[in-house]
């Protein structure tokens, strides 16, 4: 019978899964505790394929179901993909994905274990594991790898996964991407076998890779493991979360400031509030549901906007960041050192640079026509007055604002300043 207070029971609180396959043996499993008859503790693991040098959004929605598997007793393993990383994860790809060299994927892994640290907690019996599957897989030879885990699958059976089947009709399949499935199979026997590990998550586009490998655990050890994936991440407009103009929502900071990612949050549909609040902060139900008692939805969403960088940047930089967006959207004077800043040298400003070179220096148009527009369009702000003189030149009297800066706002929620070196 499943408990009112259980972990599955808390997932499906906070509308955080898809699928879970043989629900009731799981929670069975974990009502006995978070430990077999050896005494050994079980654990769920998550994998991370380094794509790029950086882990974004998405990724972070996966951190924080392991850090709640975490707080849940279990122990949460992050794998970082150093061998599936060298292939790609053909899943939602209408094409093969570009191959990075191994040197690369090795350095963007070094900069996932400095990201990743702070979701967890360390002073407790079940710290997190952090492991690389190319440890593993990188020892074996094509050969040792066919005999041993690809004799357990058929090409029919890989073919019938919707990602395989897909792209295999359009032509576009490798025989490279074929295998990915096994290699994750593969990570997830390999993790059972070494760390107790009988949970993986996943997106629910992972579905059937995560159950190919549970399926393989019971075909090699007769273990039993379990698949728990979560809902897609998309946005109340049906266009996938954790993107702005068209690129990825970062969790470094040296790629997307902490002011620049609360804002991310701070601007999301109010339709999405209450999703995002449960997806991406460890509050309980019942103080979230506290917070939405709150009739200014604003103020709701700038609590979950700090909320959310305070897990992602610490609680001095989400400080920082809401001050300075309350400074901004306010008028009022205050300190906007951490506000989204371009600096610019006396020589740039003497040479007569121009406000379309600036509003594409400061990233809110990608070229000069659509600055233009902007401009033309009644839509940029300067120093707090409409500016529509497209040939306009910068002089050193517009820095001489409260802020020794110029303020420039690209509509109503952009913002920019501008200081001299």
């Amino acid at each position: 019978m499943t408990s009112n207070n259980s972990f599955i029971t808390k997932l499906r609180k906070r509308s955080l899964i898809a699928q879970i396959s043989h629900e009731e043996e799981l929670e069975q499993l974990l009502q006995k505790g978070n430990q077999n008859e050896k005494g050994e503790r079980y654990s769920v693991y998550c994998g991370f394929d380094p794509t790029a040098a950086s882990l974004h959004v998405g990724n972070l929605a996966a951190l924080m179901m392991l850090r709640r598997a975490q707080d849940a007793g279990l122990q949460p393993i992050v794998l970082f993909g150093g061998a599936t990383g060298l292939i790609g994860d053909p899943t939602g790809r209408t094409e093969m994905r570009p191959m990075n060299t191994k040197e690369q994927i090795a350095s963007y892994i070094e900069n996932f274990k400095l990201l990743v640290n702070r979701y967890f907690r360390f002073d407790v019996p079940n710290p997190p594991l952090f492991v690389n599957n190319i440890d593993w897989i990188g020892k074996m030879s094509w050969i040792d790898f066919t005999r041993d885990v690809g004799i357990h699958f058929t090409v029919a059976r890989l073919l019938s996964a919707e990602v395989n089947k897909t792209r295999f009709n359009e032509g576009g399949l490798t025989f490279m991407e074929l295998g990915y499935q096994l290699l994750q199979s593969f990570d997830f026997l390999h993790l059972y076998k070494n760390h107790n590990c009988v949970m993986q998550f996943g997106g629910d586009d992972q579905w059937s890779n995560i159950l190919s490998g549970a399926d393989l655990i019971r075909r090699v050890n007769s273990g039993k493991a379990f698949a728990v994936t979560t809902p897609l991440l998309v946005g109340s407009d049906g266009k996938k979360f954790g993107k702005t103009a068209g690129n990825a929502v970062w969790l470094d900071p040296n790629l997307v400031s902490p002011y620049d990612f609360y804002q991310f949050f701070r601007n999301v549909h109010d339709a999405d509030v209450l999703k995002i609040f449960q997806v991406f902060t460890l509050l309980e139900t019942n103080e979230i549901e506290e917070i939405f008692s709150n009739p200014n939805i604003n103020q709701v969403k700038e609590k979950m906007a700090f909320e959310i960088t305070k897990i992602v940047h610490g609680e001095e930089e989400a400080n920082k960041a809401l001050e300075a967006s309350k400074i901004l959207f306010s008028g009022q004077t205050g300190d906007l050192s951490h506000a989204p800043c371009l600096f610019l040298t006396q020589i740039e400003i003497e040479a007569g640079i121009d406000i379309l070179s600036l509003i594409m220096k400061c990233g809110f148009s990608p070229s000069r026509g659509e600055a233009r527009k902007l401009v033309q369009g009644n839509g940029l702000n300067f120093n707090g007055e409409k500016l529509t003189d497209f040939n306009y030149k910068l002089s050193e009297k517009d820095f001489k604002t409260e802020q020794n800066a110029i303020i420039l706002r690209k509509g109503k929620k952009d913002y920019h300043l501008v200081k001299m070196k």
